[in-house]
C-alpha cells in the first residue's frame, strides 16, 4: 500500500509544523488549527483501503478481424473482497491498434461481490495484438491510500490484411515428397499427364496399353503417367528497411504514366493506371474492401499471405523465413494448423535495418531443404542478384517481385529529369531480372496496382508454362 504522496505530504506537513510552531511560541490558536488536519488524516488511518480481491476478464467480439475493422473489446472486474469506493481501470491498448470511439479507462465504485465493466473499440491495418494485464488503481473516500496492482488479464486479436486467392502456379521442384499432391515429380507412375511408355509389366491394367507402340516393337508396351506429390515450399518475405518504399500521406496520383514510343517493345513500363480500381482479394476467411497499402512492403506482405494459403490449400509442405530485422524462421509444416501458424507469422512481419541483415547473402540456407522450392517475396536489388543466382544451385528459385520503380513513380513530379530518370532505373531493372530469367530463375515483376492473382495466373499458370516449354523445344505445339 502507498499513500496518495502529494495530499498525504501536504497535510501531513502543515500539521507538524503548526503543532511545532504553536509548540515553540505557546500559541494555542495554532494548535487549534492544527486539530482539523489531524482529524482528517486520522480518519483516512481508520478507514483505511481493506485487502484487494479483485479478478478480471477480457473478452472480443472477434479474435480474428479485417483491416480498419473496428473490434469492441470488453473487460470485466470483479470484487472479491471488501467494497472499494473509488476504483480506477486503465487498459493498454497494443501498439499495432488504433483506438475508435471509447475510452480504455474508467473510474467508478466498486461494492462487495459486484462487477464492473469496461468496454472500447479498437481497429487496426495488420499485426498481432495481444494484451496481458489491466492496470488498477484503488484510492479511499478521502484520497490519503493509494495502491496500484497488476491484474492478469490476457487476450489476442490477429489483423489479417486482405489479400488474393491465387488459383493456379506451376512448380516443379528438383524433389518431392512421397505423398500424393498437385506437384509434377519428374517420376513415371499413376498420374494424369502422359510421361513416356515402357514394357507391360503383370499387374499393369490393360487400359493403359499403348496398342500402336506394342504393333511396332511387337511387345506389350503401356503408356506411363507423371506422379503428382506434395512438395517443400519455401517463402522468403524480404523484410529489409532498404528494400521499402513509402507513399507519401498525400500522394500526387499521376494518370498518364505511358511511356515515349522510343523505348516501346524494349521492357518499356506500362501505364500506372493500368489495374487501377480493381476490387482487392478476400481475405483469410473473410474479406472487405480496403484502401491501397502506402508502403511497398505491404503489398510484399499480401503477396506472401496469398501464397502461403495456395500452398498450404495444395497439401504442400510449406516453411517461412522472414528476412530483415531478425530471422524468424517459421518451421514447414502441412495443413490447417501450418496454415495458421505462417498467418500470424506473416501479419506480425516488422522491417529492420540490422547491418547483419543488409544482403541475402546471409540467409541461414542449411535451415532450407535441399532441392526444395524457393519463393522470394520482396523488391530485387541488385546486391541480391548473386546470392538468388548461387540459391539456384540447390534449390528452384521463384521471385515474386513488386516493382519498386512503377509504385514510386505514381507520386513523384513529372519533370523532364524525373522522366529520364525513371526510364533510365527501368531499363537497369529490366536488363537485372532478364540476368536472373537466363539462369533459369522464374521473375514476376509485379505491378502492384494490378492485381497479384492476374499476373500469376498469366506467368505461372499452366499455359505459360507449357508456352515456355514450347520456346525451349521441349514439346511440340
Amino acid at each position: 500500500m502507498m499513500l496518495g504522496p502529494r495530499r498525504w505530504a501536504f497535510l501531513g506537513s502543515a500539521a507538524f509544523l503548526l503543532v511545532l510552531v504553536g509548540e515553540i511560541l505557546r500559541q494555542g490558536e495554532l494548535l487549534v488549527l492544527a486539530l482539523p488536519l489531524v482529524c482528517y488524516l486520522a480518519v483516512g488511518f481508520y478507514s483505511a483501503l481493506p485487502p484487494l480481491t479483485l479478478k478480471a476478464q477480457r473478452s472480443l467480439n472477434t479474435k480474428r478481424a479485417m483491416s480498419d475493422e473496428p473490434v469492441t473489446v470488453r473487460v470485466e472486474l470483479e470484487n472479491l473482497g471488501a467494497t472499494l469506493e473509488l476504483i480506477e481501470l486503465v487498459d493498454s491498448v497494443p501498439t499495432v491498434l488504433g483506438l475508435r470511439p471509447g475510452s480504455p479507462q474508467k473510474i467508478a465504485s466498486l461494492p462487495a461481490g459486484e462487477k464492473i465493466s469496461l468496454e472500447y473499440a479498437v481497429s487496426g491495418m495488420r499485426g498481432l495484438a495481444r494484451w496481458k494485464n489491466l492496470s488498477v488503481r484503488v484510492t479511499d473516500t478521502l484520497g490519503l491510500f493509494l495502491r496500484e496492482m497488476e491484474l492478469p488479464c490476457e487476450g489476442e486479436l490477429v489483423i489479417v490484411p486482405t489479400f488474393e486467392r491465387l488459383e493456379e502456379i506451376v512448380i516443379r521442384p528438383r524433389r518431392t515428397r512421397i505423398f500424393s499432391g498437385q506437384v509434377k515429380a519428374r517420376l513415371g507412375g499413376a498420374g494424369i499427364e502422359f510421361f513416356g511408355v515402357r514394357e507391360y509389366y503383370p499387374g499393369d491394367e490393360r487400359r493403359f496399353l499403348n496398342w500402336k507402340a506394342t504393333a511396332r516393337r511387337d511387345r506389350p508396351i503401356v503408356n506411363e503417367f507423371e506422379q503428382e506429390r506434395v512438395a517443400d515450399v519455401i517463402i522468403l518475405l524480404d523484410a529489409r528497411e532498404r528494400s521499402d518504399v513509402i507513399r507519401p500521406h498525400q500522394p500526387a496520383l499521376l494518370t498518364d504514366l505511358t511511356p515515349t514510343p522510343s523505348l516501346k517493345g524494349r521492357g518499356s513500363p506500362p501505364s500506372l493506371g493500368e489495374g487501377a480500381g480493381e476490387r482487392p482479394g478476400r481475405g483469410w476467411g473473410r474479406g472487405q474492401e480496403e484502401a491501397s497499402p502506402q508502403s511497398l512492403f505491404e503489398h510484399s506482405v499480401r503477396a506472401a499471405l496469398a501464397l502461403a494459403h495456395y500452398f498450404t490449400a495444395q497439401g504442400n509442405r510449406v516453411g517461412l523465413l522472414i528476412y530483415g530485422k531478425y530471422l524468424d524462421w517459421t518451421w514447414p509444416g502441412f495443413g490447417r494448423w501450418q496454415r495458421e501458424r505462417l498467418l500470424r507469422a506473416i501479419v506480425s512481419a516488422e522491417k529492420g535495418d540490422k547491418a547483419v541483415f543488409e544482403d541475402l547473402e546471409n540467409i541461414p540456407t542449411r535451415l532450407l531443404p535441399a532441392g526444395s522450392q524457393l519463393v522470394f517475396v520482396g523488391p530485387i536489388l541488385e546486391s541480391d542478384v548473386k546470392t538468388i543466382v548461387d540459391l539456384k544451385l540447390r534449390y528452384e528459385v521463384l521471385c515474386i517481385a513488386p516493382n519498386p520503380i512503377l509504385f514510386e513513380s505514381a507520386f513523384l513530379e513529372r519533370t523532364p529529369e524525373v522522366e529520364l530518370a525513371l526510364r533510365l532505373e527501368y531499363l537497369k531493372r529490366h536488363a537485372l531480372l532478364a540476368h536472373l530469367r537466363r539462369v533459369g530463375i522464374r521473375v514476376v515483376d509485379w505491378d502492384v496496382n494490378k492485381p497479384l492473382a492476374a499476373v500469376v495466373r498469366g506467368e505461372l499458370g499452366r499455359s505459360a508454362w507449357r508456352a515456355a516449354l514450347i520456346r525451349r523445344g521441349t514439346v511440340q505445339p
